[in-house]
């Protein structure tokens, strides 16, 4: 794999968060998440989602049931929502859904291959609203570079976010691509319906406007 779309140096868009674990969710990462941990060569016969900051996993785990002919592979870097959405599977009995615990950018360097995803979805990232830390924001010219390496021809990018200036960027941002397209493709995957999150529902509660945005790669 080529190492010319990774850059060499880049700001990261998360900061762990190092709170306590109950003793259920410790139990939960020693006995149930590793049964879920994507590792390299990992095959699927199924089109693949790569859903990104899923966070405790209510989403991911709706559509995952909603979906059962697709494969999900959710990239999370805090640990208990992790452990939450392992757990998650195992009582609903989902096998379509794999857990990548870390930096999505070192997942996709490392683990998956060029051209393998059938979609993105990136749902309420974090905003970063203050000006100074806008570099910190996940979608931007160096990350969609990378997105696009891995997606097939037709793949979609459905981002969603309550914040306006961020939505206004990455409407920028995907605009400025010829790459991509804000019209699906007649052979283009149709994207999946996403349950209301508890981030966007403490966003409407605050009066935010919901958005989603959503582009596909061109053929």
């Amino acid at each position: 794999m080529s190492e010319s779309i990774y850059p060499p140096r880049r700001i990261k868009s998360f900061a762990r968060c190092a709170g306590r674990m109950t003793p259920a969710q410790k139990l939960a990462v020693e006995s149930v998440l590793p049964q879920y941990l994507w590792v390299k060569d990992t095959v699927v016969d199924k089109p693949l989602i790569l859903d990104i900051g899923f966070g405790m996993g209510h989403s991911l785990a709706w559509q995952a049931a909603q979906y059962p002919h697709t494969h999900f592979l959710g990239a999370e870097v805090f640990l208990p929502g992790a452990a939450r959405l392992a757990t998650l599977l195992e009582e609903k009995q989902l096998s379509n859904v794999h857990i990548a615990y870390g930096d999505v950018v070192l997942l996709l360097k490392e683990q998956l291959p060029l051209h393998s995803l059938a979609g993105v979805q990136i749902f309420f990232p974090d905003p970063w609203p203050k000006k100074r830390h806008h570099k910190r924001r996940l979608l931007q010219t160096d990350f969609l570079d990378v997105l696009l390496a891995h997606m097939k021809p037709g793949a979609f990018l459905h981002f969603a976010s309550d914040w306006a200036d961020y939505c206004l960027a990455v409407q920028a941002l995907l605009a400025s691509c010829p790459k991509l397209s804000f019209k699906r493709p007649s052979s283009g995957v149709e994207i999946l319906e996403r349950p209301k999150t508890r981030y966007e529902n403490r966003g409407v509660v605050q009066g935010h406007v919901i958005e989603d945005i959503v582009v596909w790669l061109g053929e």
